[in-house]
């Protein structure tokens, strides 16, 4: 039985309520995590441990399986398939010289930390700094006194358009204050050549230790330091995330994730029934 599972709330306990009913007709549970905080509430919940013991886990990196080998939470097996990312977007469109283009996409919200990043470029925009703000995507709870500082708000965009919003962005910034998994927003990045910045996850743990995207904190003061950063000197940025972005792409692409994932059912579900 294959379980997508949740990390928090009423959707985690649906879908413990489904692995104990898959264990009662003696099926092996397949849990997929496609986020990085459920380790840290095993290590905690010694029931919830116990309930997911023995299930067969794919994850998004190595440091998920690390943190998830450490909570204490046996398993049957553990198996990193990572999110693939979106084929090349088109070139970029260069901006106006000393214009730094700053991008987001994705739902504005608080614990994405899309208001950290408007007082970032506020406060860069006061300092005299050449910013133009463009978002797009669905708002929650940013009040709209943080939406003043966008100069471009596109709403939600159809996906034929994503890839025009990244050829005309030179940074985007991902200063969340919860614990991400692999956002596929720091990928869309990272393939349409931009200076990316996040806070640290292990979901995407391999991006920061290669030196593909810069750490910074949930702060307006290490959101605005990334910013000047780009600023002083944009293509110094991205050409260094870039190559080590090259390095790490073929693990990301499509087919070589999908392989990944067909071969763990074959070798590691299916192979042991044998």
């Amino acid at each position: 039985m294959y379980v997508p599972i949740s990390q928090w709330g009423l959707p985690l306990l649906r879908d413990v309520l489904i692995v104990v009913l898959t264990r009662i007709v003696k099926c092996a549970p397949v849990l997929h995590l496609h986020g990085a905080q459920l380790p840290a509430r095993l290590s905690s919940n010694r029931a919830l441990r116990k309930v997911l013991a023995g299930g067969h886990w794919i994850v998004l990196s190595e440091a998920v399986a690390a943190e998830l080998h450490a909570s204490g939470c046996s398993t049957e097996s553990v198996t990193v398939v990572r999110n693939p990312a979106p084929p090349a977007v088109r070139p970029r469109v260069p901006g106006p010289p000393r214009l730094l283009r700053v991008g987001w996409l994705g739902t504005m919200c608080r614990a994405k930390g899309f208001d950290v990043l408007c007082d970032a470029v506020g406060r860069s925009k006061r300092r005299g700094m050449a910013v133009e703000f463009s978002v797009a995507g669905m708002r929650l709870d940013v009040p709209g006194s943080a939406m003043a500082v966008v100069d471009k708000d596109l709403g939600v965009l159809d996906p034929a358009d994503v890839p025009s919003f990244w050829a005309e962005v030179d940074a985007f910034v991902l200063p969340a204050r919860w614990v991400e998994g692999l956002p596929f927003v720091l990928l869309e990045g990272l393939q349409a050549g931009c200076a990316v910045a996040a806070t640290p996850s292990p979901g995407c743990a391999e991006l920061f230790a290669e030196g593909c995207v810069e750490p910074v904190e949930a702060t307006v003061d290490s959101v605005a330091g990334f910013l000047k950063a780009c600023g002083d000197d944009l293509e110094g940025v991205r050409r260094r995330q870039q190559k080590a972005w090259q390095g790490l792409r073929p693990l990301y692409e499509h087919s070589s994730v999908e392989k990944k994932f067909v071969r763990f059912w074959q070798d590691t579900v299916f192979g042991r029934d044998r």
